[in-house]
């Protein structure tokens, strides 16, 4: 496997200065774009081996995330950058060759080979998507219809009943989400506000369409530490992410031992 970390071209504080790594970070679909486009194929490497052409997804069918998918990350603090996760080399030169103005260095790549044992301890980053199925309503897409799924919202028990609803600061529902998650994935983490750090993440948009403006995903950040129960789950859990949405930037589960 290997870990790419791309530094993303933000500007200048001065306001007339441009910001072409910061507008494509806003469009998550974008970034998964690009990142797609570091994994090309020897037919389109042969017809097109400067970049010239207009690249198209379908041109390459998609394999499943186990075989050749990669995960990515839009890290919410700084330096702006972009972590890539992904199961064959990715040819950064050829992804970014049309487009250099979005980094501000090549980008780094080293490989490794998650193995982990039944009691280690790691430090830990992973931004998830909050939602649940609800049974008792439906989503129709194309012509399959199932749960539909809900935003998990953080707030306070009414008191009195009736009264307006306040914002859970220690965000517990999101807490629980993320604890049944664990156990799912062969980990255990401390859900304790003083252990385990949570925060909304509001810069994940989905692509606009001409019925819909582009809306923000309902995600979370945690970071803390967690110790592995079960070393194949979590070993599936780095490989093939936690959660939905991982198309958008979720679900990339980071780690590093604790010493």
């Amino acid at each position: 496997m290997f870990l790419s970390q791309l530094l993303v071209n933000i500007g200048t504080d001065s306001e007339d200065k441009p910001r072409p790594g910061l507008n494509w970070m806003k469009r998550t679909d974008c970034v998964h774009q690009r990142i797609w486009m570091a994994f090309p194929d020897d037919k389109r490497l042969e017809n097109d081996p400067f970049f010239l052409g207009t690249w198209s997804p379908d041109a390459k069918p998609k394999p499943p995330r186990s075989e050749v998918g990669f995960l990515f990350r839009i890290e919410p603090d700084r330096p702006a950058r972009v972590l890539v996760q992904s199961l064959l080399k990715p040819d950064w030169d050829y992804a970014f060759q049309n487009a250099r103005h979005l980094i501000t260095a090549p980008p780094l790549v080293r490989e490794f080979d998650p193995i982990f044992h039944s009691g280690q301890s790691y430090r830990f980053r992973l931004v998830m998507l909050m939602v649940k199925r609800r049974s008792d309503r439906t989503r129709k897409t194309g012509t399959q219809t199932g749960p539909a799924e809900v935003p998990i919202r953080c707030f306070l028990p009414e008191d009195p009943i009736g009264a307006p609803l306040k914002r859970d600061p220690n965000c517990t529902a999101w807490r629980e989400r993320f604890a049944a998650a664990a156990v799912q994935h062969g980990f255990t983490v401390d859900t304790d506000p003083k252990k385990l750090r949570v925060q909304p993440i509001n810069n994940l948009r989905m692509k606009a369409t001409d019925r819909e403006n582009a809306a923000t995903y309902n995600a979370a950040a945690f970071d803390g530490l967690l110790t592995c129960s079960e070393p194949e789950l979590l070993r599936g859990a780095v490989i093939n992410g936690v959660g939905r949405g991982k198309a958008f930037g979720m679900g990339l589960l980071s780690l590093a031992l604790l010493q």
